[in-house]
């Protein structure tokens, strides 16, 4: 009988440093989720930051498209107008011509080309941010309730774990034969 109680212990105490192990490596398994899903949620948080940032951005240059179709408009009117007035006011033009080119000789090309760049991005930046930027933001928004999900479930796994009786008694143990 003490032999078979020797047996026993021997198992046990086995059995003992198994759980330990897995114990352990359960904990660095938590502490490495926990830092995904904050990494996650960093991102998750960033991507809503951006999302409203691009939707402003559409937003204005819905506004701007909209407000330059209103431009046109009034300048087809004010064609019309100019070559009523053309006709009309031709010999004042005439004479108001060097006032005129002092005025164009004074505009650097640098603005001229500046203003152009200007409009010319406006169409480019709103189909990126439409096609590409928003359906990416979109889908990071998904990813944050799962890892947040299977954070909970770690979490819980580890407390179960945690809450074996006589756990840290023999962890310390098997830190004990490990240093030996």
């Amino acid at each position: 009988m003490p032999v078979r109680l020797l047996g026993l212990l021997g198992q046990v105490e086995l059995l003992v440093n198994r759980i330990t192990g897995i114990a352990d490596r359960s904990e660095a398994l938590v502490t490495r989720v926990s830092g995904v899903v904050d990494d996650a949620e960093a991102t998750a948080r960033e991507a809503r930051a951006i999302t409203a940032a691009a939707a402003r951005a559409v937003e204005e240059v819905a506004r701007i498209s909209v407000e330059a179709s209103a431009v046109i408009g009034t300048v087809d009117t004010a064609t019309a107008e100019a070559r009523s007035m053309l006709d009309a006011y031709a010999p004042t033009l005439r004479r108001a011509a060097p006032l005129a080119a002092r005025f164009v000789d004074e505009l650097s090309t640098e603005e001229v080309t500046a203003a152009i760049r200007m409009v010319d991005t406006l169409p480019r930046l709103r189909m990126h941010l439409v096609e590409d930027v928003i359906p990416l933001l979109g889908k990071l928004d998904q990813v944050g309730p799962d890892l947040h999900k299977l954070l909970e479930v770690t979490e819980d796994l580890h407390l179960a774990i945690a809450g074996l009786p006589g756990l840290r008694m023999l962890r310390r143990r098997g830190e004990d034969r490990a240093d030996d």
